[in-house]
C-alpha cells in the first residue's frame, strides 16, 4: 500500500530553515537592489560610473562585507535540504520521490523563463531548477558524501577562478575585454546597458533574452554545477547532520558560528584591504569576485546559520522570528515579488529611477521592501496556508488543487 505524497503542512515544518530562509530571501535584495537599480558593473565596483560619494564608498563596503554572495549561498543550501526534506516524506509514506521531485523542478524551470525573461535579468529559479535535476542522484547518499562532494566542487571553482585570475595575459582578447567591461565599463557601454530600462519595455524584453542566450548556458556549466551546485550538497549534508533544524546542542553552534565567522570575516578584511590599497584595480576586483568573497561567502554563511540556530533556540525577539519565519514560507512568492516592485520602482514603465539614486538611498528602499514583507507575510499566512506561488507551484507539482483559505 501507498499513500499519495502531499505537501508539508504547518505543522510539520521546521521553524529553523523557515527563519533562515526568511533572512536569506530579504538578504538577497540587499545586493539585487544594484542589479535592479543600475547597470552589472554597479553591483561590482563602486568606481565604475566615476568617482563615488563617501557614502557610497561606505554602503558598497558594508554590503560587499556583509552580504555579497553571503545569502544566495544560504539560499541554496536551503534549495538543497528541501530537496532532501520531499524525499525522504515521500519515501516515508512509501512514494517514489522521483517523480514529484522532477514534476517541482520542471514548474520551476517555467518559472524561472517567465520571471528571467519577462521580469528580471537576474533571475536564479532557472539555474536553480537545472542544477536540482542532478543534484537529486546525491539523496540516497550519506551525508559525510554529499559533505565532500559539496566542498569539492566549491573548491575546484574557486581554484579554477583564482587561476583565471593570476592568468590574466593568458585570457583571449575578446574574453578579456568583455570581463574588464564587467568592472570598468566605458561610456558607450554605459549607454548601450542604461538605454533599454529607460525606453521601453520591448527593449527590456531583448535585452534580457539577449542576456539569457549569451550567459545562461556558461553559468550552468561553471557557476552552477560547481558553486550553486556544491551548496546543495553542503546543505544536504548540514540537514542531514541535524545543523539546519536547529538540532544541534548551542555549544556546537556557538562554535560554529565563531570558526565560520572568524575565517570567513578574515579572508574578507584581508579581500577590502587589497581592493582599497591597489585602489580597486582590475587585477584586485577579479580576484576578489572570483576567488576571496566566493570562498569567505561559505565560511560566513555557515556562521550565519549558527546565529540563527542560536535564535531559534533562545526566546529573544520571538515576534520579529515568527514574521521573518512568515516570510520564509512565502519565500518564492517574497522573491518574486521584489522583482515586481523594483522594477516597478526602477524601469520605465513604473517611476523610471533607474541609474538615478545612491546607494544610501537603494538602502531604504531595501527597508521599506522588507519591512512591507515581514507585514505582509504574517497577514497572509494567518489567511491562507500558502503564499500565492507556493500554492501554485504545490498544485501544478502534485496535479491536485491545493487547500488555500483557512477559513
Amino acid at each position: 500500500m501507498t499513500t499519495a505524497l502531499l505537501p508539508t503542512s504547518s505543522e510539520q515544518r521546521f521553524h529553523a530553515l523557515d527563519l533562515i530562509r526568511g533572512v536569506a530571501v530579504l538578504g538577497i535584495l540587499i545586493m539585487n537592489i544594484y542589479g535592479f537599480s543600475n547597470i552589472f558593473s554597479y553591483y561590482m565596483n563602486p568606481y565604475a560610473l566615476g568617482e563615488p560619494s563617501n557614502s557610497d564608498v561606505w554602503i558598497w563596503s558594508l554590503t560587499h562585507i556583509f552580504a555579497d554572495q553571503k545569502f544566495y549561498t544560504i539560499f541554496s543550501m536551503l534549495f538543497g535540504a528541501g530537496i532532501l526534506l520531499m524525499a525522504d516524506r515521500a519515501r516515508e509514506k512509501g512514494v517514489s520521490p522521483g517523480k514529484y521531485h522532477y514534476f517541482r523542478m520542471f514548474w520551476l524551470i517555467v518559472f524561472g523563463l517567465i520571471h528571467g525573461l519577462l521580469i528580471w535579468f537576474g533571475d536564479v529559479l532557472f539555474i536553480y531548477a537545472c542544477m536540482g535535476l542532478w543534484v537529486f542522484l546525491f539523496t540516497d547518499t550519506s551525508a559525510k558524501t554529499k559533505l565532500i562532494t559539496g566542498i569539492v566542487l566549491i573548491a575546484l571553482y574557486s581554484l579554477y577562478m583564482a587561476m583565471v585570475s593570476f592568468n590574466i595575459d593568458k585570457i583571449p582578447a575578446e574574453d578579456l575585454e568583455f570581463i574588464f567591461s564587467m568592472f570598468y565599463p566605458d561610456q558607450a557601454f554605459i549607454n548601450e546597458e542604461t538605454l533599454p530600462y529607460i525606453s521601453s519595455y520591448a527593449s527590456q524584453l531583448n535585452h534580457r533574452v539577449n542576456f539569457f542566450q549569451e550567459n545562461v548556458l556558461s553559468m550552468g556549466l561553471t557557476f552552477g554545477i560547481f558553486r550553486i551546485g556544491g551548496s546543495m550538497l553542503l546543505g544536504m549534508a548540514l540537514y542531514q547532520y541535524g545543523v539546519l533544524t536547529a538540532e544541534r546542542s548551542r555549544s556546537f553552534y556557538i562554535k560554529l558560528a565563531v570558526i565560520g565567522l572568524l575565517v570567513g570575516f578574515s579572508l574578507t578584511a584581508w579581500d577590502m584591504n587589497q581592493l582599497f590599497s591597489n585602489g580597486f584595480s582590475f587585477e584586485a576586483l577579479l580576484f576578489s569576485y572570483m576567488t576571496l568573497t566566493n570562498i569567505a561567502a561559505v565560511f560566513i554563511a555557515i556562521g550565519y546559520i549558527a546565529l540563527f540556530a542560536l535564535w531559534i533556540k533562545s526566546s529573544a525577539a520571538t515576534k520579529l522570528r515568527e514574521s521573518l519565519e512568515a516570510v520564509g514560507r512565502m519565500a518564492f512568492t517574497n522573491y518574486i515579488a521584489q522583482s515586481i516592485i523594483c522594477t516597478t520602482v526602477f524601469y520605465s514603465f513604473g517611476f523610471g529611477l533607474f541609474a538615478e539614486l545612491s546607494r544610501l538611498q537603494l538602502m531604504g528602499i531595501v527597508a521599506i521592501v522588507f519591512l512591507l514583507q515581514l507585514i505582509w507575510s504574517s497577514w497572509w499566512l494567518k489567511r491562507y496556508h500558502y503564499g500565492p506561488l507556493e500554492w501554485l507551484w504545490r498544485s501544478l507539482t502534485y496535479a491536485k488543487i491545493q487547500a488555500f483559505r483557512k477559513y
